[in-house]
């Protein structure tokens, strides 16, 4: 499929090069959004203008919301201002916003002027909205009916309904003050009798979100209890829009990719990125460094001279060192990210229970098998006849304490309202090491 989208744009080029836009026209418009906007990326960026300066805004809208966010700004910055002002009109409200939101404001001032005064004023009031909030994510064009109609009159509204109306697989019924009141499917409607008033059909118990829910939580929600949009509602219980789950799949992929950032302890602004990708990613991650930095050096290294009488005497001991701390590391580190994933999964207090439980049972299992393992190799060494007994130890004690650790500090952090992924690794690295070195050297002081 790549090489078939670059052949395209190397044909659209050529097409572009004799003067035929009318056959690259007519070659986008029989391709799907996506592969159109592929092909368009792949071609040179005046090119690209020149094609939607002149194509369907219907089309061109399609495609570009296909595009790279950076290749949707470009085209936007590049196009006159009736051009962009027909793309915006043609997007869905939820798109719309997203893309406005990316734009610099002399870009948007102009752009929301020349819009339909209605369309300008429901845009704005998206762009009110946080842009990581449900209120930011939703499209205000949901399927709303009485709920005192019949499963017929229903249906029968359904066949008149708008074209941008994104979703109808769910219709939402409010009472006579306009709460909202209930939901029914679209299946739910087909199979009911036509005579039967959607009173007696439709879910009264609702899955709702405020307009300033964080977008990880409607993800959440949609995932949880496998809905195809969840309804946005003010304090006074009326619908404000809907989120649909081809809304939350970015925010998922989103989410994931920060998590990742913040697992390895690099929290890198999106905005320095854009601007200076190598300083945006050097400030992302110097925060670990120096904190890394400082604490090995004062922790540890405090620890190493406090106790540098017994490495002197049993030079042995010293061998065992990175291997007993490596442990640390690893086993820490599966523990919180087993119980990170249980929390942003929302899971409930037993379960998490349970969770610690598990991973303290795996912590002991580890131990045991590391610590017989390890002690194995001292013994074989024959350096001191308690050496294999104190690394066994000290092993066995380090792969306990992290699998506490690790499954213990992501639900500190939940407690302080923080996020769970912040139990990165670099963090957890410096903890065990610290702790591991401390009771490996107290054991083999008490020991030997």
């Amino acid at each position: 499929m790549e090489e078939r989208n670059r052949i395209l744009g190397e044909t659209v080029s050529d097409l572009l090069s004799q003067g035929k836009m009318q056959a690259v026209l007519a070659l986008l418009d029989g391709l799907q959004p996506a592969d159109a906007a592929e092909v368009l990326e792949s071609i040179p960026y005046e090119e690209r203008l020149r094609i939607f300066r002149v194509w369907d805004a219907e089309e061109s809208s399609d495609a570009l919301l296909e595009m790279s966010e950076d290749g949707q700004v470009e085209v936007m910055k590049g196009l006159a201002r009736n051009v962009a002002v027909r793309i915006i009109a043609e997007m869905p409200p939820d798109d719309a916003v997203d893309l406005l939101a990316d734009l610099p404001p002399k870009v948007t001032e102009p752009i929301l002027s020349g819009l339909d005064p209605s369309r300008a004023a429901e845009l704005q009031g998206l762009l009110r909205h946080g842009e990581r909030t449900a209120g930011g994510l939703m499209t205000p064009e949901a399927m709303v009916l009485s709920h005192t109609l019949t499963v017929g009159e229903v249906l029968e509204r359904l066949r008149e309904v708008p074209e941008q109306v994104e979703m109808i697989y769910y219709v939402y019924f409010q009472d006579e003050e306009g709460r909202l009141v209930g939901v029914s499917s679209l299946r739910e409607l087909i199979v009911a009798r036509p005579e039967q008033p959607v009173s007696e059909i439709m879910h009264r118990e609702l899955i709702t979100v405020r307009p300033d829910e964080d977008q990880e939580r409607v993800a959440a929600l949609i995932d949880r209890y496998d809905l195809l949009a969840v309804p946005v509602v003010d304090e006074a219980g009326k619908l404000l829009g809907i989120v649909t789950v081809d809304d939350v799949m970015d925010v998922i992929e989103e989410e994931a990719k920060e998590d990742i950032y913040s697992l390895v302890g690099s929290w890198e602004a999106e905005e320095e990125l854009e601007k200076r990708p190598l300083l945006g990613a050097f400030l992302g991650r110097l925060p670990w460094v120096l904190i890394g930095l400082v604490l090995e050096l004062l922790a540890a290294g405090g620890i190493l001279r406090s106790l540098s009488e017994v490495l002197r005497k049993h030079l042995a001991i010293i061998f065992f060192i990175p291997a007993i701390l490596s442990m640390g590391g690893i086993v820490s580190l599966q523990s919180a990210t087993r119980l990170s994933v249980d929390i942003l999964q929302g899971e409930g207090r037993r379960r998490f229970l349970r969770t610690v439980a598990g991973e303290l049972a795996i912590g002991m299992v580890v131990a045991a098998l590391a610590g017989g393992f390890i002690s194995s190799v001292a013994w074989s060494m024959r350096e001191n006849v308690r050496l294999g007994l104190v690394v066994g130890l000290a092993m066995g004690c380090t792969v306990i304490f992290a699998a506490l650790v690790g499954a213990s500090l992501p639900l500190l952090l939940k407690a302080l309202k923080r996020d769970p992924s912040k139990a990165s690794e670099p963090f957890l690295a410096i903890l065990m090491d610290v702790l591991g070195l401390a009771v490996y050297l107290l054991v083999a002081t008490a020991l030997i």
